[in-house]
């Protein structure tokens, strides 16, 4: 059924983007370019079809606006976003017209969120290569780009930090045997993601017999 376009207004929060009406209700925003691209004028009668698009149109609009609000707070992965998409509901049409809008911005950068959030974890939760490559790989970012990032880090670094995590652990063992003391740091340390010769040399260090 064909429906008449009523009025088409200039939308006060986002100046590209215009408010249809349609049989004098509020129908969809769209971006201002797509009401000449499709020939949009008042008065005229529009079949299903252009509604649909009226829509999709509509829908990405506030799916990218959603996006970057996200963003704005925190950087994240392209499959992250693609995730909290999913959960708000957006279709998938909308979600692929966007994603790649978004990463050709600079918005997504895979890499770069894959940094902070390793520069974060050192800082404030520190662990070793192997469990921040698993733990990147969880948060969306693709194997290839988590190997890059984390194997940046220096060997040497990652075992000055094994070492002080160590000793630190090392105090809660002084009343155990050498034997349960090293079986338990070598435990811990492995869980945090060390690997097993970075272990061995931190344990014979901080653990003198």
């Amino acid at each position: 059924m064909k429906q008449k376009i009523t009025d088409i207004q200039p939308h006060n929060k986002f100046p590209s983007h215009c408010q249809l009406f349609l049989d004098k209700k509020p129908f969809v925003v769209i971006p201002s370019n797509l009401v000449e691209n499709l020939g949009l004028r008042v008065g005229l009668e529009i079949e299903a079809d252009v509604i649909d698009k009226l829509i999709l149109a509509d829908e990405t609009m506030r799916a990218k606006n959603y996006a970057l609000e996200l963003l704005r707070e925190n950087l994240c992965s392209k499959k992250q976003m693609i995730r909290q998409l999913q959960r708000e509901g957006y279709r998938e049409q909308t979600i692929d017209t966007i994603i790649p809008e978004l990463i050709h911005s600079g918005h997504i950068r895979d890499r770069l969120f894959a940094e902070k959030w390793v520069q974060r974890r050192l800082k404030s939760n520190p662990r070793g290569r192997t469990l921040l490559k698993q733990e990147l790989i969880e948060k969306g970012v693709d194997r290839e780009t988590a190997v890059l990032v984390v194997d940046a880090i220096k060997i040497e670094d990652e075992k000055k930090l094994a070492l002080q995590i160590a000793q630190k652990q090392s105090e809660k063992y002084k009343n155990l045997s050498m034997q349960v003391a090293k079986r338990r740091l070598h435990g811990y340390l492995s869980r945090r993601g060390f690997e097993s010769e970075t272990i061995m040399r931190v344990i014979n260090q901080v653990l003198l017999p």
